[in-house]
């Protein structure tokens, strides 16, 4: 019985234009009315996620996996804070570099380029042993158009710190294609934040639906009692996946929620198409 859906944001929950439609949007009430909880979970800030806090079900997890927040209570009742003197190595690496680099930190995400901000960002603008004594880092992102530095970068985390590279991907910023890193703790993912509300709600891992599309989302589509990939997932998703449902641009989220409320919450439905 389905007790619990884990849904990506972007590319799994938002179409290409970066909207939920109107049908994904149905489907999930219509679960949630239902008795499905259905939770967002994002290599996003906290604040970037926010925007979503009326479509999940209470919690939302954020960064990767690093923060588990309460819409309700508007607190985290989990977070993996990194290493300050290792955050403060690779600031110094990307001043040096010219990298950008994005910490994410309670509600929000601070950037040591502002041409490079989103619009719930804030420039880094202290020293950064300043910034890091007052706030709690749980993710860095990393990210630059030359895709060499990037690669040199991931080996340098993965290889000489204690943090560990959970995504690479692109990134869109401001007009710019970049290529993107998320750097995490190495205990750090969406399977592991996935079952720590799973077992804080008391709901049985083999009650409960993931949906991604990217390398960040295996973790939870191979843990979960159903791993969905959605139409438009890399190779290696499709492939640790139970079932694959259509693209984020054919309400793919939508199909396999209808799906779940039409086999009265079996978990053992057929091939979503």
């Amino acid at each position: 019985m389905v007790k619990a859906v884990f849904i990506d944001i972007d590319k799994t929950l938002l179409n290409s234009e970066k909207r939920m439609t109107k049908e994904t949007q149905n489907a999930i009430e219509k679960a949630k009315k239902n008795g499905v909880q259905v939770f967002m979970i994002s290599g996003r800030s906290r604040m970037a996620s926010k925007k979503f806090q009326s479509v999940s079900s209470r919690y939302i997890i954020n960064s990767n996996g690093a923060d588990i927040y309460d819409c309700e209570k508007r607190e985290a009742i989990y977070q993996s804070e990194m290493e300050p003197e290792v955050c403060a190595e690779l600031y110094k690496i990307a001043q040096q570099e010219n990298v950008v680099i994005k910490f994410d930190f309670g509600l929000s995400r601070a950037v040591n380029q502002p041409e490079y901000l989103e619009d719930y960002e804030v420039e880094l603008t202290e020293g950064i042993h300043d910034f890091l004594e007052k706030n709690k880092v749980i993710q860095i992102s990393m990210c630059s158009e030359n895709l060499e530095q990037m690669e040199n970068l991931k080996k340098y985390v993965q290889e000489k710190t204690c943090f560990c590279v959970i995504n690479q991907f692109i990134w869109e910023v401001n007009g710019k294609v970049m290529h993107a890193i998320h750097v995490n703790n190495p205990t750090v993912s969406k399977g592991n934040a996935m079952s720590g509300l799973c077992k804080f709600l008391k709901i049985d891992l083999k009650d409960t639906v993931a949906i991604g599309d990217k390398i960040n989302d295996i973790s939870m589509i191979k843990i979960a009692g159903l791993g969905v990939a959605m139409g438009n997932a890399t190779e290696n998703v499709k492939e640790v996946a139970d079932f694959i449902t259509t693209s984020n641009d054919e309400n793919g989220v939508a199909k396999v929620l209808e799906k779940i409320l039409a086999n009265q919450g079996n978990i053992n439905f057929m091939c979503v198409t």
